[in-house]
């Protein structure tokens, strides 16, 4: 980046950062996105090509930003979705099925539980804690999140990674 661009952006990173940060908590209400999107905002302008032709970099970068959020905002409908038809299937196969199960099925089953089980540890903490605690004590999102001092959108993330791990690996 040209010496002129750093110190341009710099500025502009020094005027406007408090506002900047401060408008992103509205739109996130949440510390640690609205400093991920204030980021990952600055980060486009500064991999944007004819910023010295720009009009307006401040409306730019905030511009941006809302695109940014809304974006994740999409994301996070969208896993929640999944996540909730996911859990709609397994609770629709296992009403529809038969309560009693054959010996060899439930060695298989078992053996498979076994399996997620151990992929589980392969996790950190919170993102296994998080799966264990919606999966298997049926927790809610919100309740999760409060015990274990994390945002319920942070749970949702782990409970995605859980699941592209699960699925991931299980698959092969």
């Amino acid at each position: 980046m040209e010496k002129k661009h750093q110190s341009f952006l710099e500025r502009m990173y020094q005027d406007n950062h408090e506002g900047f940060l401060r408008f992103l908590m509205q739109k996130t209400k949440n510390t640690a996105d609205a400093h991920e999107v204030l980021q990952e905002a600055f980060q486009k302008l500064m991999d944007r090509d004819g910023l010295d032709d720009m009009e307006n970099p401040r409306a730019y970068l905030y511009r941006t930003a809302i695109n940014i959020v809304i974006d994740r905002k999409r994301k996070d409908q969208h896993h929640t979705q999944y996540i909730r038809e996911i859990s709609a299937g397994i609770v629709t196969d296992f009403a529809s099925g038969s309560h009693t199960i054959p010996a060899d099925r439930h060695l298989s089953a078992k053996q498979e539980l076994d399996v997620i089980y151990s992929l589980l540890d392969e996790l950190p903490e919170k993102c296994r804690r998080s799966f264990v605690m919606h999966r298997v004590h049926n927790m809610k999102y919100s309740e999760i999140a409060k015990d274990l001092k994390i945002s319920v959108s942070m749970v949702e993330k782990y409970i995605i990674q859980a699941l592209k791990l699960l699925r991931r690996r299980i698959k092969k």
